[in-house]
């Protein structure tokens, strides 16, 4: 670093395209760092660096990947994202303000100085998450908590309690939500709908076969014999298909991958890419994907949104954001389509809820403990009166 470059550059072997030996220096940006053609001083990615409040300094992608003498950045603009959450550059996602989302263990993601920032202090805002190790950790999770069954409270100490709707009856212990916790293989312990109180659940996607105490995903093996597929709920299928080749129900036939098949034009045949068969075991389901990226189809044609929006109801929308979605819930990937297509799904820690109305709504988890804690209080004084009737 410096002397005969500029303080904030390193000297470094000349880059070529050539496979000829090259003893020629120069003057470069050190790694994870970017020319700022403006001034010509050296700036970290994802930092404010030379940019002006509200942006971010970020590698340049539209700078030719052939010239490889200068690596530039520029200033992108943050994302906005819904009241509680904050957008991470490396990424492109909005996660939920005070949580690991991206972060290393031991510290949360917060914002400092308006930029998003992976962080554990002392000051006002995380002194509620740090724990006596100095770490930082999210409330209701595992956390630093060693003992079996524990999780890390707003009181900021490790423990558990049956008014929790983290408590599981059974095994008397409490679970982080949306987690396997103490479910069976395919299971996941969360607040479903009207539930007051986690329960095991089926995971998405997941079915029961037979009333099993296990879940398993549609086209792989599951509890079938070998060279067998789970069709449904109470029925196998032998393998139809030729190595190379995925099977789509709706047309009961085989189709080469890669190639068209039956999908519509601009898509192709592809792997279900949403089962993983270190977890579910190999699907043998086909799927149509477009050929490019974030693409829709429009009188016939397929029509690509930009980067960072998404189709949804025949639109592109903002990912991530409220768009026509009700109240608590934001426009993400869905999975049905491998993250081609948008969905409304209740923000992270939200629970689906059924109004008056019989319309579903997403209710935040403060919203769910207190109706809990009230159901429980009125089910105590209940209980005092008509004790107190008899005696």
């Amino acid at each position: 670093m410096g002397h005969p470059c500029p303080e904030d550059m390193e000297l470094t072997p000349l880059a070529t395209t050539s496979g000829t030996q090259n003893l020629t220096a120069e003057c470069r940006c050190p790694p994870k760092t970017a020319e700022y053609a403006p001034d010509g001083h050296c700036y970290q990615f994802f930092t404010a660096g030379p940019c002006q409040k509200g942006y971010y300094f970020s590698p340049d992608a539209t700078q030719d990947i052939t010239n490889f003498r200068r690596k530039y950045g520029v200033c992108r603009q943050l994302q906005e994202c819904p009241e509680g959450f904050v957008f991470w550059p490396l990424d492109n996602v909005c996660y939920k303000k005070f949580t690991r989302g991206p972060c290393p263990k031991g510290l949360l993601l917060t914002e400092h100085e308006q930029l998003p920032s992976c962080r554990c202090g002392k000051d006002k805002e995380l002194r509620a998450y740090r724990y006596e190790n100095g770490k930082c950790y999210q409330h209701f999770t595992k956390g630093p908590c060693q003992e079996k069954g524990s999780l890390f409270l707003t009181n900021q100490i490790c423990g558990c309690h049956t008014f929790l709707p983290h408590f599981h009856e059974e095994t008397q212990q409490c679970y982080e939500l949306d987690t396997v916790g103490p479910c069976e293989k395919g299971e996941v312990f969360r607040i479903k709908e009207k539930d007051y109180v986690a329960k095991c659940h089926c995971k998405e996607e997941n079915i029961r076969y037979l009333n099993s105490s296990s879940c398993y995903r549609p086209f792989t093996q599951g509890p079938c014999p070998d060279h067998y597929f789970l069709v449904n709920s109470t029925s196998c299928m032998k393998q139809p298909c030729h190595r190379g080749y995925l099977y789509f129900p709706e047309h009961k036939s085989c189709h080469r991958i890669g190639t068209r098949g039956p999908c519509p034009e601009g898509k192709v045949v592809t792997f279900d890419f949403r089962t993983r068969p270190s977890v579910d075991g190999v699907s043998y389901n086909g799927l149509c994907v477009c050929e490019k990226e974030n693409c829709r189809e429009s009188n016939g044609q397929t029509i690509c949104c930009e980067k960072g929006w998404i189709k949804y109801q025949g639109k592109c929308h903002k990912l991530y954001s409220q768009g026509p979605c009700r109240r608590g819930s934001w426009i993400a990937p869905q999975r049905a389509t491998l993250g081609k297509e948008g969905a409304c799904e209740c923000l992270p820690g939200y629970s689906k809820q059924w109004n008056e109305n019989n319309e579903l709504e997403c209710m935040p988890p403060i919203v769910i403990i207190a109706e809990f804690l009230n159901k429980t209080y009125r089910s105590t004084v209940q209980r005092r009166i008509s004790m107190e009737e008899k005696t």
